[in-house]
């Protein structure tokens, strides 16, 4: 065997070292130096995303209405705004975070503010249509029925199932004359379903009382009496009251139809049931809720409350209220209108608190004297009552006062003083129909029964479908030994009401 040469070894080593495919150990200082390069790298493009992420951001927040002065306005208001303005220069891209900013604007009335902040709303999120319906609405209280149809319109074709847009469409139009939009919105309207009512947790619903569709059917017939006919414009309300029994505005323009017909009688009655009823509201709707429960303005709040029917929302009405009075405690109005609100609702020791203090931030109105007096009487401090009602009649000298003055007077065995305070109550108020009702009751009891019925008699002409004035009338019918008269009424009464206990209780005493 041969002998190796003794650099043949360290030949083989180098060639096999710089064999293809085989990487050459690099010196440390070149390792080095890649890394801080590629670190360099990473950080200057870091710096450039800051960079250009902030300068974005600073031109996204520049597009945003600059806070107004808020030096006049109570902190509730502005430590509202600033937070809602802070939140929204935080994330001003986002199309939900400059939309809160909007919506505090449109709560607490700057509504100039809100509706350029709506504006970059719609521009951040196109499709989100509230941005659009919410902007509408603020030029709407601006007097802008043509934006806010404009607006409505847009709306519409983005979301077409939401019934209150189409109703507000339907509403713009006719106020700038174009009666076929306004129908044919009105219409859509009334194929519209109720919107979903998800409040918060706390917050409690407001009930569509009446409903979209009464409201859309409102409508169709003042588009009817518009084009003077008034035959269309009865077969759309004569439906409506049947549904919407508490809805005045529908009664009211049925009492102007009938007018139209030459059915005056029918008017007056219809006219005169709708001065008992409710004023006319705005719909429930629940976008408008929405600002309810972010405003910090009592004044907003207080149009919220007052518009409510106590009947179906009474919840709703002491819940905007309590806000009112959280934000503005010393605000007379709201604490008139939350004491209303409670003893509507039979609370009337929590609202005899608020009247004595409504008296105390108001001394010279003397509206609240009666409201006492009432309360009072409810809690059957009846002496206290009398005074206050007493002191109210000075100053006020109207039906309710009267009356109410008649009912302590009742309760306490002064029939003849009663008489009397119903019967002022009358000569102010005709057609005060709880008056006239407890008048005749009264003069039952003193046996003056042609009296009693002609009382009756005029409050079923006021009210022909009042099952307890039918059955009180029947009853007097039967002292008086007209036993088919008073059957007639009794089963009247029944007809209208069939759970009335006193009218079946009568019949079977005659034996009917």
């Amino acid at each position: 065997m041969a002998k190796r040469r003794a650099g043949d070894g360290r030949s083989a080593r180098r060639q096999v070292g710089t064999g293809a495919g085989v990487a050459r150990p690099q010196p440390a200082s070149e390792s080095r130096r890649l890394w801080r390069t590629g670190a360099i790298l990473v950080v200057t493009a870091l710096l450039v995303y800051a960079v250009v992420t902030q300068g974005k951001r600073a031109i996204d927040a520049a597009r945003l209405p600059a806070l107004p002065d808020l030096s006049a306005q109570r902190t509730s208001i502005a430590d509202h705004l600033r937070d809602a303005d802070r939140r929204a220069r935080r994330d001003p891209g986002s199309a939900s975070a400059v939309g809160a900013l909007c919506v505090a604007y449109h709560a607490d009335l700057f509504f100039d503010h809100a509706e350029r902040c709506y504006a970059r709303a719609e521009e951040l999120s196109p499709q989100e249509w509230r941005w659009t319906y919410y902007r509408a609405l603020a030029r709407g209280e601006r007097g802008g029925s043509d934006a806010l149809a404009s607006g409505m319109r847009r709306v519409v074709a983005l979301a077409p199932d939401y019934g209150p847009a189409w109703l507000r469409l339907g509403e713009a139009e006719f106020k700038e004359g174009r009666y076929d939009r306004a129908e044919e919105a009105w219409r859509r309207a009334t194929l519209s379903a109720e919107p979903e009512r998800l409040p918060p947790a706390g917050a409690p619903a407001h009930l569509a009382s009446p409903q979209i569709s009464s409201y859309a059917a409102l409508g169709l017939a003042r588009v009817a009496l518009s084009r003077g006919d008034a035959e269309r414009a009865r077969h759309l309300l004569e439906p409506l009251i049947s549904t919407a029994p508490r809805f005045g505005p529908a009664f009211r323009l049925l009492g102007d139809s009938y007018a139209r017909s030459g059915r005056t009688a029918d008017a007056e009655r219809a006219v005169d049931h709708a001065g008992r009823l409710p004023p006319y509201a705005p719909y429930a709707d629940p976008l408008v809720d929405a600002l309810a429960r972010e405003s910090r303005s009592s004044t907003f709040l207080l149009r919220q409350a007052q518009e409510a029917d106590l009947t179906a929302n009474a919840a709703w009405a002491e819940y905007v209220m309590r806000r009112g009075l959280q934000f503005d405690p010393d605000n007379p109005d709201v604490v008139f209108t939350l004491g209303r609100i409670l003893r509507t609702g039979g609370r009337n020791a929590e609202a005899l608190e608020l009247f004595l203090r409504y008296q105390q931030l108001v001394p010279g109105d003397f509206l609240a004297l009666g409201q006492i007096g009432n309360c009072f009487a409810a809690l059957r401090r009846y002496e206290e009552a009398e005074a206050y009602l007493r002191r109210a009649i000075e100053h006020l000298d109207d039906a309710p006062t009267h009356y109410n003055l008649g009912l302590v007077m009742a309760l306490v065995g002064r029939p003849a003083e009663a008489v009397a305070e119903y019967e002022r109550a009358l000569d102010r108020d005709a057609n005060h129909v709880e008056a006239r009702s407890n008048l005749a009751a009264m003069l039952v009891r003193q046996g003056q029964l042609d009296r009693a019925s002609r009382q009756l008699e005029t409050v079923l002409k006021l009210e022909p479908e009042n099952a307890n004035a039918h059955t009180n009338l029947g009853l007097v019918f039967a002292q008086r030994g007209q036993i088919d008269r008073a059957v007639r009424e009794l089963r009247e009464a029944l007809r209208i009401s069939p759970e009335l206990a006193q009218a079946r209780e009568a019949l079977e005493a005659l034996g009917r």
